[in-house]
C-alpha cells in the first residue's frame, strides 16, 4: 500500500469525493457483470456524487455515467482515496 492511499468502501466516502475502485469480488457474479457491462471496472475513477433515501442509495458517477446503488451493494465495493 502507498504512502497516504486509504482503502474503504464506497459507502464510506463523502459527498464529491473521489476514489479508484479496487475491488468489486464480493458482490455476486451476475451483478459484477452487469456493473461492467455499464463501463463499471476495477481501476475505474468513481465520484460519490450523493446519498439519497436516508443512506438507504448511493449515486455515483463513473467514467461520465451516473448510476444509483443499493447500500448493501455499494458496501462490498472496495475503493481507494
Amino acid at each position: 500500500m502507498q504512502i497516504g492511499v486509504i482503502n474503504m468502501n464506497l459507502t464510506e466516502l463523502e459527498v464529491s469525493q473521489r476514489a479508484t475502485i479496487l475491488s468489486f469480488e464480493k458482490i455476486t457474479p451476475s451483478f459484477r457483470t452487469r456493473l461492467m457491462d455499464l463501463g463499471i471496472y476495477e481501476g475505474a475513477r468513481v465520484i460519490l456524487l450523493n446519498k439519497l433515501s436516508f443512506g438507504r442509495l448511493y449515486l455515483v458517477e463513473v467514467d461520465d455515467i451516473e448510476l444509483c446503488l443499493r447500500q448493501k451493494d455499494a458496501s462490498l465495493i472496495e475503493v481507494s482515496v
